[in-house]
């Protein structure tokens, strides 16, 4: 049995579709309205992981900053010797305290967010490569290399195989 009808002399028609063809789109179309329903709304479970990640973002790179103004107060200011009235007098021991304030928040913040993470199951595939995303920053790579590997492999391939 042929999936295409002959022209012959008449006009070429359009293509039928052969019972391979629409057996194999029916099989992909739960998968494809998977993949496209984030787009028509938002799933909340990625929501909440990408402002995890973007606290956790500005955390690491506060928290960086924070070391460098520290390190230069110790040795340009003799930071460790000076009393907490002459450490607020410096405007870099303003900064700092700023810092130190605004990390309060994030980790706040941050906790709160993972707890609200845990007990809701993936809706959706970016969930899950969202979800694994934020478990490749909860463990460290240099802790555990194998478990981070995996975790970041396995939201890579993901990421591959939904074509995003």
């Amino acid at each position: 049995m042929e999936s295409r009808r002959k022209a012959g002399p008449t006009p070429a028609r359009l293509d039928q579709l052969s019972r391979r063809a629409v057996m194999a789109g029916g099989a992909t179309a739960p998968l494809t309205a998977t993949l496209q329903a984030p787009a028509a709304k938002p799933d909340p479970a990625v929501m909440l992981c990408q402002r995890w990640l973007a606290v956790d973002a500005e955390q690491r790179r506060l928290m960086t900053e924070w070391g460098q103004l520290e390190g230069w107060l110790i040795r340009k200011m003799q930071w460790h010797r000076l009393s907490p009235d002459e450490r607020a007098a410096i405007p870099e021991g303003q900064k700092l305290a700023q810092i130190d304030a605004r990390l309060d928040v994030l980790q706040v913040e941050r906790l709160a967010l993972l707890k609200s993470m845990r007990p809701k199951p993936a809706a959706s595939v970016e969930a899950v490569i969202a979800n694994l995303m934020v478990a490749s920053c909860l463990i460290f790579e240099d802790d555990e290399p194998e478990a981070h590997g995996l975790i970041t492999r396995a939201a890579r391939d993901l990421t591959a195989f939904c074509g995003k």
